[in-house]
Formats: structure tokens, C-alpha cells, sequence
């Protein structure tokens, strides 16, 4: 298995296949590792569709605050910005029981 930094470095290179890229998000997300899911979403030089990705692993409760900031802080913009403002709408606060 690899290590958050790993599945970081993973789904920046341009050189693994968008199957691996996809998987390292998956690992991320999975890991509840909010900061590089938020950092992946931030990073310019990614393609639409992996920032895309890092922001739907962003919308659970645990990531909701660090949703919140890029939506606040301006740090992505246009369809992404959009994006991630309907997810946070969507994104419950808890995980308390449904009802």
C-alpha cells in the first residue's frame, strides 16, 4: 500500500496512467487525507479531471472545513470554483445518523 505522499506524487505525474492517478485519490480520500486532496484540487497544472476528483473526495464531513476554505480563499475558480461550491452545499456537517 502507499503512503499518502506517495499517492500525492502518484496523481501529479503525467507520466502514470489516469487508471493509477485515479486509484492515488481513491487512497487519499479513502485515508480522509483532506490537506492533498485540498492541495491536488489547488494545483493548476493538473488536468480538470483529477482536480475534479480530489474534490469530490473532499465532500464528507471530515473535509467539509477544508472544502469551505478553497470555496472562501479563491484558490480555484470557474466550473472548479462551482464545483466545489455544490459539493459543500451537498456535503453534510456530521456523519450523525440519518433519519
Amino acid at each position: 500500500m502507499s503512503t499518502p505522499e506517495e499517492n500525492f506524487d502518484i496523481a501529479t505525474d503525467e507520466s502514470s496512467d489516469s487508471e493509477a492517478r485515479e486509484r492515488a485519490i481513491g487512497q487519499l480520500e479513502t485515508a480522509n487525507d483532506c490537506d492533498r486532496l485540498a492541495d491536488l484540487a489547488r494545483t493548476d497544472d493538473l488536468e480538470t479531471e483529477y482536480r475534479e476528483r480530489a474534490l469530490s473526495g473532499l465532500a464528507h464531513p471530515q473535509c467539509k472545513p477544508k472544502l469551505q476554505t478553497l470555496v472562501d480563499d479563491g484558490a480555484i475558480d470557474g466550473s472548479l470554483r462551482e464545483r466545489a461550491e455544490s459539493l459543500l452545499e451537498e456535503t453534510p456537517d456530521d456523519a450523525g445518523p440519518e433519519h
